[in-house]
């Protein structure tokens, strides 16, 4: 994914933003580390698909770091 207004790939997808999140969210410690876990129904989403975003979150907010526009994740290229 590009982002629409500067074509950078460096975009962030916060799939909780409106407090409605398809994924789940934990803090595992292990050897005295916290390390964020990330699932859905049991199974790991720690990397995911751009197809799957669209598939779970009807309006997917995206965050472009290279121009910091915000857009809708379907506006994006």
């Amino acid at each position: 994914m590009k982002c629409p207004y500067c074509k950078s790939t460096s975009i962030e997808y916060y799939p909780d933003v409106d407090g409605q999140s398809w994924v789940n969210h934990i803090y595992v410690q292990k050897n005295g580390e916290w390390k964020i876990k990330v699932f859905c129904d049991d199974k790991d989403v720690s990397t995911i698909q751009t197809p799957k975003i669209f598939g779970e979150d009807l309006m997917p907010y995206m965050y472009c770091s290279g121009c910091t526009a915000e857009f809708h994740g379907k506006d994006g290229e």
